[in-house]
């Protein structure tokens, strides 16, 4: 079975040096410390209609491995992420 989570999350205004250290620490983190097993769907830079600046569609077959990975991911980004919201699905067979 396949887990599905939406994150959603909202950045903190930054000036030009800040957004430029959250890019390469987002590069060096996705990069170096995902986890394989869990899949990046999408990567998606806005979420217009609502008040998130974007979201990541994650996937995975093992959906404890988001929640022990979860703790590391927003200690990473803690600083420049302001708020998180996420939505958990599984995925349905359409045949």
């Amino acid at each position: 079975m396949t887990y599905a989570f939406c994150v959603f999350y909202r950045f903190r205004l930054m000036s030009q040096e800040e957004s430029q250290k959250a890019r390469e620490a987002w590069k060096q983190f996705s990069s170096e410390d995902w986890p394989q097993e869990l899949i990046v769907v999408g990567d998606y830079g806005f979420a217009w209609g609502t008040e998130w600046s974007g979201f990541l569609i994650l996937e995975t077959e093992n959906p404890e491995l988001f929640f022990e990975f979860w703790p590391r991911f927003r200690e990473n980004n803690r600083w420049y992420v302001e708020n998180t919201r996420t939505v958990i699905g599984k995925k349905r067979d359409l045949q």
